[in-house]
C-alpha cells in the first residue's frame, strides 16, 4: 500500500517593497496585480521544486467572485470560482501572461456563463476542485485583521489552509498585516514535506528575501 503523503504549511511574508519588485519584474507584459505577480512566481518556483524541466505543473486559480457579481462581502455563501491555467513554456514572463489572461476572463459575463452551464447540466458527482492540480487562491478580499479579542486585542498573525490538501498542494495569497503597506502579502504554501524544504532554499523565491513567519 502506498504511504499517504505528508503535507506541511509554510507562511511567507512579502513586504510592500518585495511585492513591488515582483510586479516590476512582470511589468514588460503590462500592468499586473500583486496576486498575478506572486501566483506566477510560485508557479515557476514550485514547478522547479517538483523537478519539472519543461513546462509548468498543472495549476488552477481560485478567485472570490463577490465583487465581480456585485455581491456585498457580507454575502453568506461560497463564491469562490476555480479556473485552470494553460501555458507553453516554463519562464516567469510566460506564466504572468497565462495567469493574467485567465483572471481577465473571469469577469461578470464569464461567471454568468458558468452559472448558466451548471444550471443546465446535471452533475451527480462533481469533481473535487482542489484535487490533483496545484491550487493558487486569492484571499486578498478577506481582512482577517478586523477580528477583535478580549480587551480589544488584535491578531498579530493569521493563518489559513483549505482541507483536504491533495495532489500538488496549494498556495493562498492573503493581505499583509496592517502597517506593512498596501501591497504587502502573506503566502500560505502547503506542500509535501520534502518539497517544502526545497521551497525554502529555492532561488526564485529567495531573491525577494521573504520572511518565514511560520512552519508547521
Amino acid at each position: 500500500m502506498e504511504e499517504e503523503a505528508r503535507y506541511t504549511t509554510i507562511s511567507l511574508g512579502f513586504s510592500d517593497h518585495m511585492v513591488q519588485a515582483c510586479m516590476s519584474m512582470a511589468q514588460p507584459n503590462g500592468p499586473v496585480t500583486p496576486f498575478e505577480a506572486l501566483a506566477s512566481l510560485f508557479w515557476v518556483s514550485l514547478s522547479k521544486v517538483k523537478g519539472l524541466r519543461s513546462g509548468l505543473v498543472d495549476m488552477s486559480l481560485c478567485l472570490d467572485m463577490r465583487k465581480v457579481l456585485g455581491l456585498d462581502y457580507g454575502f453568506f455563501g461560497n463564491c469562490m470560482v476555480y479556473n485552470k491555467v494553460h501555458v507553453e513554456g516554463n519562464k516567469f514572463p510566460e506564466a504572468v501572461v497565462a495567469i493574467s489572461n485567465v483572471v481577465a476572463k473571469m469577469d461578470g459575463d464569464g461567471i454568468m456563463d458558468l452559472i448558466e452551464w451548471l444550471e443546465n447540466n446535471e452533475i451527480n458527482s462533481p469533481t473535487m476542485m482542489n484535487g490533483h492540480d496545484l491550487v493558487c487562491a486569492s484571499l486578498e478580499g478577506v481582512d482577517p485583521y478586523l477580528a477583535m479579542f478580549q480587551d480589544w486585542f488584535k491578531p498579530i498573525h493569521v493563518s489559513y489552509y483549505v482541507e483536504p490538501v491533495l495532489g500538488e498542494g496549494q498556495v493562498l495569497i492573503l493581505p499583509g498585516p496592517p502597517g506593512e503597506g498596501p501591497l504587502s502579502r502573506v503566502a500560505m504554501v502547503t506542500l509535501r514535506e520534502e518539497e517544502a524544504i526545497k521551497l525554502c532554499e529555492d532561488d526564485v523565491i529567495s531573491q525577494f528575501s521573504p520572511t518565514i513567519l511560520m512552519k508547521g
